[in-house]
């Protein structure tokens, strides 16, 4: 004899599969509502605390209605409250701060992104990002060249000390720039220091042509939009950065050829290993990501030893691996040698 009869047992996991939709759907509701108040100009309004009563004639809303706002963005850990005072709490106040590395904005923008991008893994509608999508994309993971962004960067350049010696009066590559934050930022610390960009989409490029410009680094950063692979320079620089969770599977040959051309003889390469699954707040959020990144067709996630060995077999050397607070890095040098290879690509 059984606990149920089937028809029960069916009405049941029906519930139960309406009741996990519902808890999906919570999390999809508390996003709309952090988009709409910040679209509404919450979330400035209360980077300071606010008399209830004030932020009640700043909204419109009737005490009943702002009441039953709060409640929810309290819960969701948006505000905090003590009853006549309300204020972003910690965590949001800090996203949504001027000098913030990540823009709260461009986070919601990138959530939506991604829910589109999701959606269309379905029917595989995906190609390359839209010029919209990779601006929203290189913003989020990009971040802004901020005070708070400068004192990151003078902590990972610490555990790189190679790297800050080689930028210190150089001329430096960003191979993958994006919006050109890590440029700019470096290019404030280090006032001797030139850059050239490169960035593949026109969009992305002239975000950080209009970056330069707005801080003042335009005369010593220049934004190339190309192909990497089709950069003409050869023994000219004194450093690169290569962006390359960026650069898909078919490219990363010609471009590690590319940038061994440009570097002169001991220049020093640095790559960053991007340890993805590391991210991943548990398991479903695991596939959600390696769903997304296959819609917008990012390459493999390699190791440090795997991205040390890809260079290796386009000429470089490797000077070490280096563990930093913001994950590893792989140094690499040209050598100085006689013959250099003719371009490559495939």
């Amino acid at each position: 004899m059984t606990d149920k009869a089937p028809s029960e047992q069916r009405f049941a996991d029906a519930v139960q599969a309406a009741q996990q939709i519902e808890q999906w759907s919570t999390g999809a509701q508390a996003l709309a509502l952090l988009t709409a108040v910040r679209e509404w100009g919450w979330t400035r309004f209360l980077s300071t605390s606010r008399d209830i009563r004030r932020l009640a004639e700043f909204t419109g809303l009737t005490p009943a209605q702002l009441e039953t706002v709060l409640d929810a963005l309290r819960l969701f850990g948006v505000v905090e409250h003590d009853g006549t005072e309300v204020w972003l709490s910690p965590t949001f106040a800090a996203l949504a701060a001027d000098d913030a590395w990540l823009a709260l904005p461009d986070v919601l923008d990138n959530a939506e992104v991604s829910r589109r991008l999701i959606q269309g893994a379905v029917p595989a509608t995906h190609g390359p990002l839209s010029a919209g999508d990779a601006l929203v994309v290189a913003r989020t993971t990009g971040g802004r060249p901020t005070t708070v962004t400068a004192a990151l960067f003078e902590r990972l350049l610490r555990d790189l000390p190679e790297w800050a010696e080689s930028l210190r009066e150089g001329n430096h590559l960003d191979v993958g720039s994006g919006i050109a934050t890590a440029t700019l930022t470096l290019s404030s610390l280090f006032p001797q220091m030139r850059t050239t960009a490169i960035e593949l989409v026109p969009e992305v490029a002239a975000e950080a042509r209009r970056r330069a410009e707005q801080h003042g680094l335009a005369g010593r950063v220049d934004v190339r939009c190309m192909d990497a692979r089709d950069f003409p320079a050869e023994g000219t620089f004194d450093s690169a950065f290569w962006d390359q969770p960026f650069f898909p599977e078919p490219t990363r040959t010609a471009t590690l050829a590319m940038i061994r051309r440009a570097l002169r003889p001991g220049a020093l390469l640095s790559v960053p290993e991007e340890d993805a699954e590391a991210q991943d707040i548990d398991e479903r959020s695991g596939a959600l990501r390696r769903l997304l990144r296959a819609q917008w067709r990012a390459p493999r996630d390699r190791s440090a030893a795997e991205l040390a060995a890809e260079a290796e077999e386009a000429g470089f050397t490797v000077e070490r691996v280096a563990p930093t607070s913001f994950g590893r890095f792989v140094l690499l040098r040209r050598p100085a040698d006689v013959a250099e290879p003719g371009p490559a690509r495939r």
